[in-house]
């Protein structure tokens, strides 16, 4: 089944969690963050898959060479940041979203698990160009039992 199925079929069973939710989707759990029906980036932690990863999906915002930026709680430096390659970009009637796939042998990976367990608050800024597109936060309260 496509991450994308397993997003959607997981949005029934949203818990809403400050200005992000958590949803459960079979083997994959899904932290929203920024406007539900508007501008979001979902982060899908695939445990169970082979390999294991986190897949971060952007609605309706970024394109390619956007940096998004991922900070947890008052941290000066990120604990993830990435600029948009054009092959993780594509258009549709919805607007442009983008995939990016973190795989478990990624440090970036084990280092948003490991913040976002611990941690209270998740800070998610995209930039298309130097124009603030999303600057959100959400809530982690329940995340680290969520993907235990």
């Amino acid at each position: 089944m496509s991450v994308e199925r397993r997003v959607l079929m997981g949005s029934v069973l949203l818990l809403a969690v400050g200005t992000g939710a958590v949803a459960r989707a079979g083997d994959a759990r899904t932290l929203r963050v920024g406007d539900a029906n508007g501008a979001n980036v979902a982060f899908v932690f695939q445990q169970r898959a082979k390999p294991p990863a986190i897949v971060l999906h952007t609605t309706r915002i970024g394109v390619a060479g956007s940096r998004i930026e991922i900070t947890v709680d008052e941290a000066k430096k990120p604990v993830f940041a990435h600029v948009l390659a054009p092959g993780e970009c594509k258009f549709g009637d919805a607007g442009s979203a983008c995939q990016v796939t973190i795989l478990a042998k990624d440090p970036a990976c084990r280092a948003i698990l490991a913040r976002f367990k611990r941690g209270h608050r998740a800070r998610v800024t995209l930039q298309d160009a130097g124009v603030m597109k999303m600057d959100e936060t959400a809530s982690l309260a329940g995340l680290a039992k969520a993907l235990r």
